[in-house]
């Protein structure tokens, strides 16, 4: 059966509770054919039955493309996702043009480099929520960093969008997303370590960056129907295969902008985007405590509401003892 089977949707009024409960805010949405969801893998990078995740630190001398090898590296390679023919799409997360907002353009790259060095066809795509994508990816210095290592820009707003189903989603039945997205073999994660405060105190590392996979619509229906759950829901059918978190400098204090970017010297790499975002979101109330900034305000890393969720649906793990950190000094 081909992966691209056509399933005709009903249409009609799909009625949805809001955040606040009984509040109706889905009606007349536009129909789109319904695809198949997208296939999703599972981590490949285990030990013994436990999600490997790495945490490299280095100093603000480290070379960073040195620091995402090593990362990558102590967790078993690229090449345990990508091989000769993958297509492969790297997802940073450029909310905007904003300092600090976006992963370092030396740490997309190199994730990109690495990809293709493993014989994959690499494109970085992304749907910014914060601004007119190209225009955000240049200023960041994304597109220049990314063309230069030979591997191909993509700016997702500018294709045409694709429903699929999301069979196991609890407020989510099917999304929208985009062909580059669908039809690509690994999905890698490429977030910046962040802080976000609105509308409620999180955090911004991976799972959240699958909002930019969907069109801006669909990030406005998110947060229309519960953002936490959307977040999980998008995430059993659009899970990266890999998550590169560029902690050099985290954004400490508020976010997803506008906050008190931190230098960390840090890389993290894991298969499992559950493990990742839990972990980090640790180190990053480790960090906000050490340099005195009030954490009463945010809710503790084991009890972040789209992490929780999405451990629930089997997305990954938000248990520590099912994570095996690997944790490498290049100081």
């Amino acid at each position: 059966m081909s992966r691209r089977k056509f399933i005709a949707t009903v249409g009609g009024v799909a009625v949805v509770a809001g955040v606040s409960g009984g509040i109706l805010y889905e009606v007349f949405r536009p129909k789109l054919i319904t695809e198949l969801p997208r296939h999703v893998a599972p981590n490949a990078y285990t030990q013994n039955g436990k999600s490997l995740l790495s945490i490299v630190k280095g100093t603000s001398d480290t070379n960073v493309e040195t620091m995402v090898r090593e990362a990558l590296d102590a967790i078993g390679g690229i090449d345990r996702v990508v091989s000769s023919g993958t297509r492969v799409v790297v997802k940073p997360a450029v909310l905007n043009n904003q300092p600090y907002v976006a992963p370092d353009p030396h740490v997309v790259a190199e994730v990109a480099r690495l990809a293709m060095e493993a014989g994959g066809t690499v494109v970085v795509a992304e749907c910014s929520g914060g601004g007119d994508t190209s225009y955000c990816m240049q200023v960041q210095g994304i597109t220049s960093a990314v063309q230069a290592v030979g591997a191909t820009v993509r700016y997702l707003n500018t294709e045409s969008q694709i429903q699929i189903a999301v069979p196991n989603g609890v407020t989510l039945h099917d999304v929208k997303t985009f062909p580059t997205i669908y039809d690509c073999d690994v999905l890698i994660s490429v977030p910046r370590l962040k802080r976000h405060f609105s509308p409620t105190p999180t955090v911004t590392i991976s799972l959240k960056n699958m909002m930019g996979v969907v069109p801006l619509s669909e990030m406005n229906r998110f947060h229309n129907m519960g953002l936490s759950q959307c977040i999980a829901d998008v995430n059993t059918v659009m899970k990266p295969n890999l998550t590169v978190v560029d902690a050099t400098y985290a954004m400490a204090r508020s976010g997803p902008d506008d906050g008190d970017p931190i230098e960390m010297d840090t890389i993290m790499a894991s298969g499992d985007p559950v493990a990742i975002d839990l972990i980090g979101a640790q180190k990053l109330m480790e960090l906000e405590q050490q340099h005195g900034i009030p954490t009463s305000d945010y809710p503790d890393y084991t009890n972040i509401a789209h992490i929780n969720a999405a451990a629930t649906l089997g997305v990954g793990t938000n248990n520590p003892d099912n994570i095996t950190i690997v944790e490498r000094n290049l100081s």
